[in-house]
């Protein structure tokens, strides 16, 4: 039996969030790097980067990166969407996939995190980050602020694209937030889940110290607001990892 996020990554997935777009990626990221000395030439991988949206905006400023998915349907959208840029995709699982301390930046972005049953399992996504990067290398973390989602979920919503009807339904328990999906198209129904691990901020950063991950500026939402616990959409965790610069 597949997994909820192997099941759900493909092309139906695409068409429920076709709005998250270019665009959406500029405002996401726009702010942020600000705090990230990055250059052109540099080399960066995104861990777990879907379409690639992420992926392409840092290749418009010209840096070099490598995007890792696991899911071959928004890989081949990212590769179609990406044309004369230095972004190359890479399919792999985050959670063993080889990578080698080569980067000087590394990112997972927009809740790309929490998928797996184990604490073990979500770890991995840090390690494989400290294990991509050099010393002093740095790591944009983005991720969801489960007091927020709790305050402000939406129970369902129901809206109509293309001829497909697409109904959400929505609850966040104490370990969890769950989305169950149903479209509809054509007299047919399609359902799906999205279930993703809730981490508070003291667990999180426990996690990536545990890997040499050292946070250095928190944020509670894309344009580097300050954390509000109870207000904040996002935490969102500049890191530096451990140890010397390169003098490459």
């Amino acid at each position: 039996m597949k997994a909820w996020f192997e099941e759900h990554f493909q092309e139906d997935y695409l068409k429920v969030y076709d709005h998250r777009d270019e665009a959406k990626a500029a405002g996401e990221l726009q702010s942020l790097m600000s705090y990230m000395p990055m250059r052109k030439g540099m080399k960066a991988v995104d861990l777990c980067c879907g379409n690639g949206r992420h992926a392409r905006w840092l290749g418009r400023k010209g840096i070099d990166v490598t995007g890792i998915d696991l899911s071959p349907a928004l890989l081949k959208k990212a590769i179609d969407l990406t044309n004369d840029l230095p972004v190359q995709y890479r399919r792999a699982d985050i959670r063993t996939v080889e990578l080698k301390q080569e980067f000087e930046a590394a990112f997972n972005v927009f809740t790309s995190f929490g998928y797996f049953l184990e604490d073990e399992e979500n770890e991995l996504v840090f390690q494989k980050a400290a294990d991509a990067l050099i010393p002093g290398g740095w790591f944009l973390f983005d991720y969801l602020n489960p007091a927020y989602v709790r305050k402000n979920l939406v129970p369902f919503d129901e809206s109509e694209r293309d001829g497909m009807t697409v109904l959400q339904e929505r609850r966040a328990g104490q370990d969890y937030v769950e989305k169950k999906i149903t479209i509809k198209e054509n007299g047919t129904e399609r359902r799906y889940v999205e279930r993703v691990k809730l981490y508070e901020q003291h667990q999180l950063r426990q996690m990536l110290q545990r890997y040499d991950l050292e946070p250095v500026y928190f944020f509670g939402d894309y344009s580097a607001a300050e954390y509000d616990n109870s207000r904040s959409p996002r935490q969102i965790f500049i890191c530096r990892k451990k140890g010397e610069e390169s003098s490459q």
